[in-house]
């Protein structure tokens, strides 16, 4: 397995019981077999492609012109402290591609999947947080990322990100991380991020993996709901013209919420909507990663 090769001696129990989901770890030198996935001429192709996602960031700020079409003309803006963001880049990159439909499949979520390059003495985006779990893959230059535990907003979903958080509230102490060629870094999704390229310019992967989670439950539950008649029946009029008093109304809907809740609770105690669950949830893991298909997000990146 990737993870496997990615952790080295670290046994995969004790990755998945001490840092998956809960605490950041830096490997050394057991990503090098991807630093060719992501180089300066891929960067370049990819710029070069008009499809391509790209976005230009220097020190927090967007770049406010025009998109760059050729290689030399992101590299101008690059010379200048512009980080350059390629988006979705595995829709367009056979190697990338692979990489996360392997994370998506040995771990299971869809796949958020950039390449970032960075210039030296600049960062790209501030202090934010991504709902996703990340795996930063350096594959050139270096880079240094200070993190730290979030309290204010822990295990955000994308509907709950703070677009402008509050990080001086933040009380978690600060952890430091350099990563060179070949080492990778893995980020608890929510946990305060910052990052920049401190004395050379960087190439880095950024695979952020999406597990399934209840709200993603609950939606593929209400699919199933849809094709209920019962469940698409109207309920008791609220407005001024309802025959029914105010005691009356809350009865109505008192009985619903329960006799809806005893045939919600009996639906999901039935083990097929499970197996159909998770059926579907790994079939959206690797249908993230095509080299096809509209962004599913648009954020800032990792």
């Amino acid at each position: 397995m990737l993870i496997d090769t990615l952790l080295g001696d670290l046994p995969r129990s004790t990755f998945l019981q001490e840092h998956y989901l809960q605490q950041p770890l830096a490997r050394r030198s057991s990503a090098t077999h991807l630093r060719e996935l992501a180089t300066w001429a891929t960067v370049e192709r990819l710029v070069e492609n008009p499809a391509a996602d790209l976005l230009l960031v220097r020190d927090g700020k967007l770049w406010s012109g025009q998109r760059p079409t050729t290689a030399r003309e992101a590299r101008v803006l690059f010379e200048d402290g512009y980080s350059l963001a390629l988006r979705h880049a595995d829709r367009h990159d056979a190697g990338l591609t692979e990489l996360g439909r392997t994370l998506s499949a040995e771990l299971q979520g869809t796949v958020n999947l950039q390449v970032y390059c960075t210039p030296p003495g600049h960062g790209s985006f501030g202090w934010h947080c991504d709902p996703e779990e990340v795996f930063i893959f350096q594959t050139a230059g270096a880079k240094r990322y200070q993190l730290r535990e979030n309290t204010l907003n822990p295990m955000p979903l994308l509907e709950t990100l703070n677009a402008a958080p509050d990080i001086s509230r933040e009380t978690t102490p600060v952890q430091e991380c350099r990563l060179e060629a070949g080492d990778w870094l893995y980020i608890p999704g929510g946990y305060w991020h910052e990052v920049s390229a401190p004395e050379q310019e960087s190439i880095s992967i950024s695979v952020g993996l999406m597990p399934p989670t209840p709200i993603d439950m609950l939606d593929f539950v209400r699919t199933h709901l849809l094709r209920s008649r019962s469940w698409r029946r109207r309920l008791p009029l609220l407005g001024h013209a309802s025959p029914l008093g105010d005691a009356e109304k809350m009865e109505a809907y008192r009985a619903a919420f329960q006799e809806f809740g005893d045939e919600l609770k009996r639906m999901m105690d039935d083990p097929r909507l499970a197996v159909r669950f998770m059926a579907a949830a790994a079939t959206a893991g690797l249908r993230s990663s095509a080299l096809v298909g509209s962004p599913r997000r648009d954020d800032p990146g990792h």
